[in-house]
């Protein structure tokens, strides 16, 4: 079961179930931490209500499962879909563009060496030719993970 923040549709069995009402209730405890959960949508499926929560004190996201009469049935872990940031030029082609990545996400797939290449090519100063050969055979993986095209 997946969840979409974004949207408030619940992603089960291959489809896709918007939600009948967002109203918030505090619905019970976590099962992680005995906070309190709070509703975040309801959503049915046949004659069963799913209501999706987040707990207020640890941030879990559960499925709470009723039957048409509300008895309670199960509590289910939900997993919630990406939710896709879009990037105003999501080409970096220069040193100002290549700054402004956090370096944690660069040092996600390229190694020290690799880094190094990187931003001497970006200075227009002469890298380490096997560096830099390395860290573009990886370019593609950054762009896949990060949404981020990096032409050095």
């Amino acid at each position: 079961m997946e969840y979409d923040l974004k949207d408030n549709n619940l992603h089960f069995e291959e489809n896709v179930v918007p939600a009948y009402s967002l109203e918030k209730n505090k619905i019970g405890n976590c099962s992680n931490c005995e906070a309190t959960l709070l509703s975040l949508s309801y959503h049915a499926v046949g004659n069963t209500i799913i209501v999706i929560t987040k707990c207020t004190s640890c941030g879990a996201f559960q499925a709470n499962l009723y039957d048409s009469d509300w008895n309670w049935l199960e509590e289910v872990q939900v997993s919630l879909l990406p939710i896709r940031i879009p990037i105003s030029n999501p080409i970096i082609d220069d040193l100002e563009g290549l700054e402004r990545i956090p370096i944690e996400k660069i040092e996600v797939v390229f190694s020290v060496a690799e880094i190094e290449a990187i931003f001497a090519s970006a200075k227009n100063e002469t890298p380490v030719r096997k560096h830099l050969s390395r860290a573009r055979r990886k370019y593609s993986l950054f762009e896949k993970i990060f949404d981020l095209r990096l032409e050095f």
